[in-house]
């Protein structure tokens, strides 16, 4: 197939794709019976006779079905990650009631908002669909297609708000993250042509069941869109295919202003190491057409992202990062500096956690090997690929200083885009440091079993010593982030961030059963700890299950121990006792001027357990 006939036909899924959540949001606004602009009609007739073109042009012709059976891989080639995203989806499954409290409930809240107005008009178009604040638009209409169509036509775009179904959000995240999966395997054996297939399948694997890679499908957050766009753009730029490298780029762009950043390093390497190389030294008059497909086209993201900061409101994070200072404040200042604070957090949770300190300490035996900063050599892959690595080793190393510069929290969602190039640069590294094919075979089989575990316990042994830990009832959890923020808001690097939130729903279960409501005391009062009514969370009237739907629902009443006295103490009440949040020999004995305990229940799941003490009025 000729490189025309490619980029059309790339086109024309990508317009597919788009043309999926503005019809779907079209025909809700209309279904409200409320106008759309006529520049928003225009636009959509243009775009829809340009899907029609081009769908034509390489699906309908004649001449387009011999071109295109050429492209169905061999199916030796596509079992292994078939298997591999299987069971990736597979892990999941157990997480797909997976409830957002925490930082994570404010993108449903917002998403939400965004479902209910469905805003076509010029200034609320930029606004609607950010999230926490972020240009997340991307992000943000993908996941509003799975809310248009479980609304249903009757109720997408009411005036209310429609009632959230998490569930659909958590399974269009579990798609991207198999996406993911399946671009990482293409990308390593296109990186990688001698690459044996068993090390292709560890590495896969090592990238499937990263625990932050895993943790990222289990409650919604921008860092995910931004991994998953990053993995597709450098395939599709080593595969040359500048398509999808641009829609990779407004992918990136438009779930948040890392992935904008990011996807700008990404464009700035690629022309300077893969196309300034192909027009000299010594000189030469470039292509046209590697100057329109390599540099311009790829091009076409940053300059809409740009235009968008330029003509939308301002974006709070991209204002704070306009000044420079040393204050390692996450939120009051968010701007380039360097502190001692602030470098620390960088460097270790980007180079440390979840046993990454493997992958850095082969780093750090290539560079003593050398005895210089290592030149990526095509020994397991030709000079053209080898380009590609060195793409890859700068942009690892250029965002390793941008957390070290900016983000001044550690976050571990933060840093996992960096999880796909650290493991193309591992396994390079290793492939340099060890001859031996069982040797590398040997290694990746250990990092991805440590890996494996490290997604249901904090075992690391590196991250514990440096984070700390505490517990929840009989578990072990790293305490990857700081004060309160680590231990109840959920903030992940595995799975073990969902623990929490299943003791909630047990919880709901026991003490709401059979129509009860008694009032729910705790001994801290945070909205990250007493979390119900938390960005329209509520409790079905029926089933106690957590939902978003405000019809046959409740919300608890819920006290903190700070506010109970004689006059407000109600007569029936469950303190909720959470010994790694509070002291509960300090705190069940003031409740106890006002109340005798009846009795106690255990509230267990996996090892990880609360107690729940029934509390009556003297």
């Amino acid at each position: 197939m000729s490189q025309s006939r490619t980029d059309v036909r790339d086109l024309a899924v990508c317009l597919a794709l788009a043309a999926v959540f503005f019809d779907l949001a079209v025909g809700a606004v209309l279904a409200r019976g409320l106008p759309i602009p006529g520049g928003w009609w225009l636009g959509l007739v243009l775009g829809h006779v340009a899907l029609a073109a081009t769908w034509w042009r390489v699906f309908v012709q004649r001449d387009a079905h011999e071109e295109n059976a050429g492209l169905a891989p061999r199916h030796s080639y596509l079992l292994p990650p078939l298997v591999i995203t299987a069971a990736h989806v597979v892990a999941k499954l157990p997480y797909l009631d997976a409830v957002p409290h925490w930082s994570p409930g404010i993108y449903y809240a917002e998403l939400a908002r965004a479902v209910s107005t469905l805003d076509f008009s010029t200034h609320d178009l930029t606004t609607t669909y950010r999230l926490g604040g972020h240009p997340s638009h991307a992000y943000s209409m993908y996941l509003a297609v799975g809310q248009i169509l479980t609304a249903g036509w009757s109720h997408a775009g009411l005036p209310t708000t429609p009632a959230l179904k998490y569930v659909v959000a958590n399974l269009q995240d579990l798609l991207l993250a198999a996406a993911a999966v399946w671009c990482f395997w293409l990308l390593v054996v296109r990186l990688f042509p001698a690459l044996p297939r068993a090390h292709a399948v560890l590495l896969t694997l090592c990238f499937a069941f990263n625990p932050l890679i895993f943790a990222h499908g289990l409650g919604p957050n921008t860092d995910l869109p931004i991994t998953v766009g990053l993995i597709l753009a450098l395939l599709a730029f080593a595969v040359n295919r500048p398509v999808l490298v641009a829609f990779a780029g407004l992918w990136m762009c438009f779930s948040k202003e890392s992935g904008a950043l990011m996807y700008g390093e990404l464009w700035g390497l690629f022309v300077a190491l893969c196309v300034v190389q192909q027009v000299g030294p010594p000189w030469h008059k470039p292509d046209t057409s590697l100057l329109v497909r390599r540099v311009l086209v790829p091009l076409l993201p940053l300059v809409v992202y740009v235009a968008y900061l330029r003509f939308s409101s301002p974006l709070a994070w991209v204002q704070r990062t306009s000044g420079w200072n040393d204050e390692a404040n996450p939120v009051v200042s968010p701007a380039f500096g360097l502190s001692s604070g602030q470098f620390e957090t960088g460097l270790v949770s980007a180079l440390v956690h979840n046993w990454n300190w493997i992958p850095t300490l082969a780093f750090v035996a290539l560079l003593a090997k050398r005895q210089i900063w290592p030149r990526i050599a095509p020994r397991l892959t030709d000079e053209r690929m080898a380009s590609f690595l060195r793409v890859v080793g700068w942009l690892f190393a250029l965002n390793v200083a941008f957390a070290c510069l900016y983000i001044k929290d550690n976050h571990a969602r933060y840093y996992a885009p960096l999880i796909p190039l650290m493991l193309v640069l591992f396994y390079y590294a290793l492939a340099d440091l060890a001859a031996s094919v069982r040797a590398r075979t040997a290694v990746l089989a250990v990092f991805f079993a440590a890996s494996f575990a490290q997604i249901w316990a904090s075992l690391d042994p590196v991250g514990n010593a440096i984070w700390g830990t505490f517990a929840i009832g009989d578990r072990k959890v790293m305490f990857i982030q700081r004060g309160l923020q680590g231990q109840a808001d959920g903030m992940i690097f595995n799975a073990q961030h969902q623990a929490v939130g299943r003791l909630y729903t047990k919880l709901n279960k026991v003490v709401f059963s059979n129509g009860q409501r008694p009032t729910l005391i705790f001994g801290i009062d945070h909205p990250w700890v007493v979390n119900y009514a938390l960005w329209g969370l509520r409790l079905d009237e029926r089933t106690n299950e957590y939902t978003y739907d405000w019809r046959e629902s409740f919300v608890p009443d819920t006290r903190a121990v700070g506010r109970i006295d004689a006059t407000t103490a109600p007569a029936h009440a469950v303190y909720v006792a959470l010994p790694w949040l509070e002291n509960p020999a300090v705190t069940l004995p003031k409740l106890e001027q006002f109340y005798r305990v009846k009795g106690q229940k255990v509230i267990a799941d996996g090892g990880y357990f609360i107690t729940a003490y029934e509390l009556a009025r003297q």
